[in-house]
């Protein structure tokens, strides 16, 4: 299955295997590929080349293999893994692989080296061949065995070596021959690979594309400027890291339905696996006060009516005290006596009725309170002017805001009782009146029901049960 197809394109372009077909031969890959086939065409010996991880020293070893793949004079041998415990089993694999021989199991170290000798004497003197010994992963080798590839060295004629050693490995290796000079004087090609730059990072990656392109049409896919500037940043100029984070991009911009990489691919490319962001530190502040706020909410309403600041010592103080009556022309206060003892009607703030403490002189000196709720909530009435609340309005108070207006529940067969309701009447003529009735017109002939009205200059409140 071709995912690329309606990209146009016959195979994956960035694929994590060394492909030889899709070498970029940057200018330092190019000058080492030509430097390691002059050296080995002449017979010069040894040749090494290192590098950081991912640079392409496996890739350019497989260059370097398809360069002499079809040259009959030249026999070619590649050995992946050059890790040996003993210097003898490594030895012995390489007399087998140039020989094409098993050697016998009793010789020993001097008789795998003589039988190595007259293997490499036969095929370069008689057969005139060329022998290549290509070692990858050159880091991993012990210096008993380079000390053992330096001996191969000198099976030699009086014009050439007869075994061509070429070793790709890692840095780690460039220690082990500095502590060898009599190895590193025996090199004759010897290349570090540095990381890829922006315009060869470019390079690579639009040779790539046009590699895995079909020959009828060229590549429906591009990377843009952008893409590239963050692959390249991302990657360090490393060609394996480079190679995986645009295979990467690929797959975020197919599944986003698009035909081009942009800097959205490539970041998510980058971080696939990310934590999420760490919230805001203004968010993280509001939820902690939202959380505050509730917690003080619930503290209020936990304390009781009179809530944490009045207490129930002031609020039983408010309960307990009984106002003075006042003439018709004053504020009239509403109090309603029950079996259980007297409470006071109060104002509901979700209604916006707003309860104030204020004292007024009257005619002849006496101040005057409207003792409407607890201790120390009044109501102010206006200075001479009249004014009206909008008809039909009604203000329910909360079941649970400070002491309600109930008559006695009945016991038996009798009807209960509904709660008392703050109802605004429409103005009349002649001055407005409020009235307060416990539940309904049979509540005044109760024994402990107390009717009172009088009159306000300002505004008209009617507290009336519902049927």
């Amino acid at each position: 299955m071709n995912l690329y197809a309606n990209l146009s394109l016959e195979r994956e372009p960035f694929s994590n295997s060394p492909d030889p077909n899709f070498l970029h031969e940057t200018r330092q890959h190019a000058t080492c590929m030509q430097e390691l086939e002059i050296s080995l065409r002449l017979r010069r010996g040894l040749n090494v080349i290192t590098g950081d991880i991912g640079t392409g020293k496996t890739t350019l070893c497989r260059g370097l293999l398809r360069t002499f793949a079809n040259d009959r004079e030249v026999d070619m041998h590649l050995l992946l893994d050059p890790h040996f415990a003993t210097s003898e089993e490594f030895l012995r694999v390489i007399l087998s692989s140039v020989s094409r021989l098993t050697p016998d199991p009793d010789m020993g170290l001097w008789e795998l080296k003589e039988a190595l000798k007259q293997q490499l004497y036969r095929l370069g003197m008689v057969e005139r061949r060329l022998v290549v010994l290509i070692i990858d992963e050159g880091q991993k080798m012990s210096p008993e065995n380079l000390e053992l590839l330096r001996e191969m060295l000198n099976y030699e004629t009086n014009s050439s070596k007869l075994l061509q050693i070429v070793i790709f490995a890692q840095r780690e290796l460039e220690p082990l021959l500095e502590a060898m000079p009599n190895l590193v004087d025996r090199i004759n090609v010897r290349k570090r690979l540095r990381a890829l730059t922006l315009p060869e990072t470019r390079q690579m990656i639009r040779h790539r594309l046009k590699v895995a392109a079909s020959a009828e049409a060229l590549p429906r896919v591009d990377f843009s400027e952008v893409a590239i500037c963050a692959i390249h940043m991302a990657s360090g100029g490393s060609p394996r890291k480079i190679v995986r984070l645009c295979h990467m991009s690929m797959l975020e911009m197919l599944v986003r339905g698009k035909t081009s990489v942009g800097i959205v691919e490539v970041r998510a490319a980058t971080r696939p696996d990310a934590p999420a962001r760490r919230p805001h530190r203004r968010a993280l502040a509001a939820a902690v006060a939202v959380m505050l706020c509730l917690g003080l909410g619930s503290l209020w309403y936990s304390a009781g009516p009179a809530g944490p600041v009045l207490g129930p010592g002031l609020a039983q103080r408010g309960l307990d005290a009984q106002p003075q009556a006042t003439a018709p022309g004053d504020v009239a206060n509403i109090t309603a006596s029950t079996a259980a003892g007297s409470v006071s009607s109060t104002v509901d703030n979700s209604a916006q009725a707003e309860a104030k403490t204020a004292s007024g002189a009257a005619a002849g000196g006496e101040s005057r309170s409207a003792g409407l709720a607890a201790e120390g909530l009044t109501l102010l009435p206006e200075n001479g002017e009249t004014q009206s609340a909008p008809a039909g309005l009604t203000l329910l108070p909360h079941r649970d805001q400070g002491p309600s207006l109930r008559s006695p529940i009945a016991r038996g067969s009798e009807a209960q009782v509904v709660p008392a309701r703050l109802h605004v009447a429409t103005p009349g003529q002649g001055g407005l009146r409020t009235v307060v009735a416990l539940a309904d017109e049979g509540a005044k002939d109760e024994p402990h029901g107390l009717f009172r009205s009088a009159s306000f200059s300002s505004a008209s409140f009617s507290m009336v049960g519902s049927q």
